[in-house]
Order: C-alpha cells, then structure tokens, then sequence
C-alpha cells in the first residue's frame, strides 16, 4: 500500500509540473529581421535559424532555467551585399559583441495574441521591453507568432552609421521583427519531462 501512495503522489508531482494544455508553445524555428531607412533607401538584414527547438510556456512567470533564449551571431546576418554586410557588423560592434541575444521573460495570452517582456541585448547594452505584442498567422503552411520592436540607436548605445563623408545616413529608428515558427501540439519529450 505504501508503494503504491508514493506512486501516486510522483504521478501528481509530474502532472502539477506540466503546464496545462494549451498553455505553451513548441518552437521550431526563428527569424530576426532588422530594418532601417537611409537617405539612399530601407536596408534589412536577416538571420534565419530552423534547428533551435524549444517549449515555451504560457501565462506563468518563467524561470530563467524555462526562458526561451534566441542567441543570434552578427556576423550570420545578410544584409544583401558584403559592403552593407561589413557596415552592419561594424555597427553592432560585432567583434566585442559577436551576438544579439534576445530573452522572453515572460508571455501571455490575449485573445489570439500574445504580450510579453523580453530582454534584448546588443552591442554590449541591454533593453528591458514591456508589453510587446506578438501576432499569429499562417503562412506557408506553418503558424507564426511575430512581434514588431522599434528601438533607436541611441537606445541601444549605439551611433547610426554615416559613409561618404556624411552623404549617406541612417535614420536613427530601426524596426525589429522577431518571429517565431510555432506549434501548439505537446511533443512527447515534454510529457516525459526531457529537453527538445
């Protein structure tokens, strides 16, 4: 009889664990697009990553051990040609800072969207960003959450770029896009209790 109450009770323990269905979300993969006018036109550089697999959870606050954590390398971003490519990683400082590192702290639920708390870190500065508002949809036969951050430079710690003796500038406003491939189905490495 004994044994059979502490299997019970390990039994309550892993469920009380696991958070409710539906309140988190498989990732499966991330793309951070940062955008930015010139006086020349728009600039956008990306980073895809497909192989980083992650849960996040829903609605609670998050331990730093359960924070979904995207680390992004600056040298990996394309910015469309090897010039622009170069500026970007100068810009960032990329070879004291070689990433972009950005942290949810925390996310919820509202509706059909999400609001949360991330911390984003770059160039050797962190920003604490509240209420950011993340959007699902449907593309290519994948769900999305997708969330647009707009910082400037000066935010940051950093100084917009200028070449050509100050004919070409950067606008001090960069639009960020954080987006996320999404699954709401609960693999089964998570019921057991073991990393993705």
């Amino acid at each position: 009889m004994l044994l059979i109450n502490i299997l019970l009770a390990v039994v309550v323990m892993v469920n009380a664990a696991l958070p409710p269905k539906g309140e988190f979300v498989v990732v499966k993969g991330s793309k951070i697009t940062v955008q930015a006018a010139t006086s020349l036109g728009n600039i956008n550089c990306s980073y895809s990553c497909n192989s980083q697999k992650d849960t996040l959870l829903l609605n609670t606050a998050l331990l730093k051990k359960d924070r979904l954590v995207v680390t992004v390398p600056v040298n990996e971003f394309g910015c469309g040609n090897p010039l622009l490519n170069r500026d970007f990683q100068q810009t960032l400082n990329a070879k004291e800072y070689p990433n972009i590192r950005i942290e949810v702290l925390s996310l919820k639920q509202t509706g059909k969207n999400y609001k949360g708390a991330l911390k984003f870190e770059v160039g050797g500065k962190t920003v604490m960003m509240d209420d950011v508002v993340f959007h699902l949809f449907a593309a290519q036969g994948a769900t999305f959450m997708k969330s647009n951050i707009c910082l400037n430079f000066t935010e940051i710690g950093l100084k917009a770029p200028k070449k050509l003796g100050g004919l070409f500038k950067v606008d001090e406003e960069l639009q960020i896009t954080v987006e996320l491939q999404v699954s709401n189905r609960q693999p089964s490495q998570f019921l057991t209790g073991s990393a993705i």
